[in-house]
């Protein structure tokens, strides 16, 4: 596992509208929704940060033996892997509502043009009436 170094809710949130602003696509509206996405980056952060502890601890990565009641013993996931993934969806989940996956900045490239020429056409169209 790669160690990675946090970011702080602030500097996520600073770097994420300066992304938006340079996609063009920023809008104070989105500030609940960027504070969601950069507390849940720097939650990530923190959670990889405890699972390489742990991992150095235990030797355990993304999987532990654990003894049930019955003496019964399982492998069972990290309860650190399986967050990682919860906040990983999470993320690009926001990330794409915020407009900043490739296929999300695509789509509302074409949506943007689609408005554009039907906004064309209905002027075009009401002026001919006239």
């Amino acid at each position: 596992m790669a160690k990675r170094k946090g970011r702080s809710k602030t500097a996520y949130k600073n770097f994420i509208i300066e992304q938006m602003m340079s996609l063009g696509t920023y809008k104070e509206e989105y500030d609940v929704l960027i504070d969601t996405l950069a507390e849940t980056c720097a939650l990530r952060d923190k959670n990889l940060s405890e699972w390489n502890k742990w991992t150095k601890k235990t030797g355990y990565s993304m999987v532990f033996p654990y003894t049930n009641k019955n003496g019964s013993t399982n492998l069972t996931p990290v309860p650190f892997y399986t967050n990682n993934i919860k906040f990983n969806d999470t993320i690009l989940k926001y990330g794409k509502e915020l407009g900043l996956s490739p296929l999300s900045i695509k789509k509302s490239m074409l949506n943007g043009e689609e408005d554009d020429e039907l906004d064309a056409f209905l002027k075009e169209s009401s002026s001919n009436d006239a």
